[in-house]
């Protein structure tokens, strides 16, 4: 199938509570072409939308395998072998593959279930059974499972062996999957029903919900509302992301004076901005600040090593000693005493040859000796004075270059100002007034109370200045840092804005598609399922016609997706029961059975199903026997057009068909002794018929070789014969018992009273009557009854011939057949 919807268009119009469609009217939505017809209805967004999620859909689907041949459908047969309780010799039910009824009767644990649910598991395609089974066959572990259906021209067999997936086979022998058409049907209209399976649905409203809604086909509609679904959970994801993103770019950016008109763009243009709009966004993060790091602007850190503060001011102790040692003009006195021992010229040549002091003319005072002793002494405290001055300029210039702060730039005062407000008039001033101070001091001069308030206060301000330049540096970076993020959660929101634009627009679109596909469903649903809950209530009112209880309606009802609800309305006589989920609970078992099969029989039978045949499993659980003589007149109603396979542990549903005329095919399923993974299958339509043929299966084997002696022989021959005369016999009266209205217990009463073949004729006869039969006129086979009594009390022939022998079975063959057509319609 190929669509007709093409093509993609998100709309630039995202807003939400845009009108959902340009008219409203209901809708039947069923098939894809009736998608792209509704389509047509809705705006542009949804429209483009719808067509790209139904293109894409039916490209993913791909070529279809080969269709099923056309129905309508009948089973033919089933072989189940190592399933459940079925071992290695196989299971073989064959059915005609016609309108009409079959019932299957077996005791339970006999292999009811197992054959079931292997026809379940093979004509479903292989569905997991929605129910629990011990599958594991213990007996036989080669599992086999083949159903063959038939429309008439072709018989196709549906199978599968062991874990395999189930498989179609044409006539032709071409193999192929079960094709999805098939598959699909078997999924809307359900013909094999499972006790096991429909059961609980009663009691839980939401399983009954979808238990009718299977029977309707909106395949269509449900996996369209998955695609919308797909994409709406996108689209919600990527709104998330987007609000977040955009969220945490405002709380980050509010109260930025940097930042003032980007957020005021931001919020202008709402979380999910324009390409354009973008690029402007973009433009004002870049242009956001950028600060450098503030090492470079800020003085060194300084100490005031104590130590060197001690040796500074040793060493100026010792000037200042060195100092007093010498008296002042030392160094003019000691340079002219120089110069009179160290002079030259032929004055002081005589002078000191003639011991004559220079100063005061004194002779024979050895002026020349005290004035070299004084000049050396002199030259002596003079240098140690200066070597003394040396050692504090050196220390000193040592310690101003590690103990005293520079002078502070004019940028580092304004980082410390704009850091520290309160201590521009404290240490910031002191600051400056000691880098001034220790500028200009001459360490010749330096006292050691100055060195000491000196490095005071340069300790004091360097503890500071190590704190706040920590500080600073730390309060810079946090900036930096802030901007950095600043400009990197703008960057984020702007890029998820990108990546999920069309994810935010297209589910926006979605939010309002899928109120458009649950509202097509809801009208399909009511459309397609008012006619089966009309059928519903006619079920439930032959189903229980002798009841003053009835159902009213039947709706579904609540959401699309959750919620989903089954309105039954009750009604005893004139007083009616609210409806909702509670309104099974005042049912009774038997009648929440029959309000099962009035949902299920209308949903299996559509008139558009391929399938002509049903299959139900122990149909009549919990049932009175009005009830089951109810259900025997719907199925008789069906099986003119349906094949009805009947499977139960109770045979009332067999007597009660046949007591309303119908003719159902009576198969027995049963386990021969000594061996329980076997089951064998037995045709007791006609039970006489066959006790008879099991007689001469004996004889015949007799023949060869026999087993017992002649009296035996004869014994057994009148046995069996009147067991055989005697079961058909029953049987009809059981029929015509209950067609003439009589209870079970009158029935078995009257049958308990009429204790030999003689008595139990009349009995037939006299229920014969009550229904309008002409009585059996069996005159000719006297012989043969009388004889059949006398043995049934001992008095059996001791050596009859052999004619007579075959005449007693004949004779019992032709009352059967008489006994069968006295049935109107046999």
């Amino acid at each position: 199938m190929s669509s007709v919807i093409v093509g993609c268009a998100v709309g630039s119009d995202i807003a939400e509570g845009v009108s959902v469609a340009k008219t409203r009217q209901p809708r039947v939505v069923l098939a894809w072409a009736d998608v792209a017809a509704a389509a047509e209805d809705l705006d542009e967004d949804l429209r483009g939308l719808l067509r790209a999620l139904v293109d894409d859909h039916l490209l993913d689907l791909g070529a279809q395998e080969t269709p099923g041949p056309p129905g309508p459908w009948f089973l033919r047969s089933l072989e189940l072998r190592g399933h459940v309780g079925v071992g290695e010799v196989p299971l073989v039910l064959k059915f005609p593959p016609a309108a009409g009824i079959v019932v299957i009767s077996a005791r339970n644990g006999t292999g009811k279930t197992s054959a079931a649910d292997g026809l379940r598991h093979v004509l479903s395609g292989g569905v997991s059974r929605k129910y629990e089974l011990a599958e594991a066959n213990l007996h036989f572990s080669d599992r086999l499972i083949k159903a063959v259906v038939s429309n008439g021209p072709d018989d196709v067999t549906i199978g599968c062996r062991g874990s395999e997936n189930v498989r179609w086979q044409m006539p032709d022998g071409t193999d192929q999957p079960v094709p999805r058409d098939w598959n699909a049907a078997y999924a809307q209209f359900n013909p094999v029903l499972l006790y096991p399976e429909i059961s609980p649905v009663i009691d839980k409203p939401g399983l009954l919900h979808e238990f009718l809604k299977g029977g309707l086909p909106l395949d269509v509609l449900t996996v369209l509302l998955e695609l919308v679904d797909e994409v709406r959970t996108a689209g919600r994801a990527a709104q998330v992301r987007v609000k977040d993103a955009y969220n945490a770019t405002l709380a980050l950016t509010e109260g930025l004076a940097a930042a003032k008109t980007l957020v005021d763009l931001a919020k202008l243009h709402g979380s999910l901005p324009a390409p354009d709009q973008i690029l402007n966004l973009r433009s004002l993060a870049a242009a956001l600040p950028r600060s450098q790091a503030p090492r470079s602007h800020l003085p060194r850190e300084w100490v005031v090593d104590a130590d060197a503060v001690e040796r500074l001011s040793g060493a100026i102790r010792e000037l200042q000693a060195a100092r007093v040692a010498v008296v002042p003009g030392a160094e003019a006195v000691q340079a002219a005493l120089a110069g009179l021992v160290h002079g030259e010229g032929k004055h002081l040549e005589d002078l000191r040859a003639g011991d004559v002091c220079p100063v005061c003319g004194t002779h024979a005072a050895s002026w020349f000796e005290t004035a070299r002793t004084a000049a050396d002494r002199l030259k002596l405290e003079l240098q140690a004075l200066r070597e003394a001055e040396g050692i504090v300029r050196a220390q000193w210039r040592q310690f101003y270059a590690t103990a005293f702060p520079s002078p502070l730039a004019a940028d580092a005062r304004k980082m410390l100002q704009q850091d520290f407000p309160n201590e521009i008039g404290g240490l910031i001033n002191r600051w400056d007034q000691l880098a001034s101070q220790v500028a200009t001091v001459q360490a010749e001069t330096l006292s050691t109370e100055a060195l000491t308030a000196f490095a005071v206060e340069s300790a004091l301000i360097a503890a500071w200045y190590a704190e706040a330049k920590a500080k600073v540096i730390a309060n810079h970076e946090e900036s930096a840092d802030e901007w950095a993020r600043v400009r990197q959660q703008i960057d984020q929101w702007l890029r998820i804005v990108e990546q999920d634009r069309v994810s935010y627009a297209r589910g926006l679109h979605a939010e309002r598609l899928g109120k458009v596909v649950e509202q097509w469903t809801r009208d399909t649903r009511s459309a397609l399922f008012d006619p089966i809950s009309a059928r519903v209530v006619e079920y439930w009112a032959e189903l229980n016609n002798d009841s003053d209880l009835q159902v009213t309606q039947v709706k579904l009802s609540g959401g699309i997706r959750q919620a989903r609800k089954v309105a039954i309305s009750l009604a005893f006589g004139d007083t009616k029961v609210a409806p909702g989920p509670d309104a099974p609970k005042v049912l009774s078992t038997g009648q929440r059975n029959a309000l099962t099969l009035a949902t299920y029989l209308p949903r299996a039978t559509q008139p558009d199903s391929p399938f002509r045949f049903l299959v139900l499993d122990d149909p009549i659980h919990a049932f009175d026997g009005d009830r089951v003589r109810y259900l025997a007149r719907v199925l008789g109603t069906l099986s003119k057009s349906y094949q009805i396979i009947v499977l139960t542990h109770d045979e009332r549903l067999w007597h009660e068909l046949r007591a309303l005329g119908e003719h159902p095919l009576h198969i027995r399923l049963t386990r021969p002794p000594g061996s329980s993974s076997t089951v064998q299958v037995k045709d007791v339509t006609y039970p006489g018929m066959g006790l008879l043929e099991d007689l001469e299966r004996v004889l015949g084997a007799e023949a060869n070789k026999p087993l017992g002696t002649e009296a035996a022989q004869v014994i057994m021959i009148l046995t069996m014969c009147r067991q055989a005369l005697d079961t058909e016999v029953g049987t009809q009266v059981e029929i015509l018992g209950r067609r003439s209205g009589l209870s079970s217990e009158r029935i078995a009463a009257d049958r308990e009273q009429a204790g030999d073949t003689r008595s139990q004729l009349v009995l037939l006869n006299n229920y014969a009557a009550k229904v309008g039969l002409s009585p059996l006129v069996l005159d000719q086979y006297e012989s043969t009854i009388s004889a059949l009594n006398r043995a049934a009390h001992g008095g059996a022939p001791s050596a009859p011939k052999a004619s007579q022998r075959r005449t007693w079975i004949n004779d019992t063959r032709k009352m059967l057949k008489i006994i069968r057509r006295m049935d109107v319609g046999s």
